[in-house]
């Protein structure tokens, strides 16, 4: 298992900085200045050098990929109910996205904030759970009938 671990938080590293240098992409686009915005702008407020804080926001967004690639293993475990998977899932998922968008700035740092952003993670990860649970239901419905 522990190699599965690191295999998927690999390329899960990866994709959360696909990801997030996709959303930077886009935000710029929105903006719609014709200017890349590498990083969000709150995290520039004084806070030091543009090219430490890009690093800064690539490894953030490296280890919320790598964090949700790696934790998925938690629904393989036969010995622990879908109750037990989901709940431990989304508290490790949602710590380190949290610390993560805390560190790079993506939300002011007051409560109001906080408890809007864990609203809105909470709102997204029930949307993809829902979708992944019934995309397996699916896919399970299939190999059964076809024995």
């Amino acid at each position: 298992m522990f190699k599965e671990i690191v295999k998927r938080g690999l390329l899960g590293f990866m994709i959360g900085v696909f990801i997030g240098e996709t959303m930077l992409i886009i935000n710029s686009l929105l903006a719609g200045k014709g200017v890349f915005y590498p990083i969000n702008p709150l995290l520039i407020s004084g806070n030091g050098a543009q090219l430490s804080l890009v690093v800064i926001q690539y490894i953030m967004t490296g280890i919320i990929g790598m964090t949700f690639a790696a934790s998925s293993v938690i629904f393989e475990m036969e010995n622990w109910g879908l109750l037990r998977q989901t709940a431990v899932h989304f508290i490790i998922t949602s710590v380190v996205m949290y610390i993560c968008g805390f560190i790079c700035n993506w939300f002011p740092h007051n409560f109001k904030s906080t408890a809007i952003w864990f609203g809105v993670f909470i709102i997204i990860y029930l949307l993809f759970w829902t979708g992944f649970t019934i995309y397996y239901r699916v896919v399970i419905r299939k190999i059964n009938d076809a024995m």
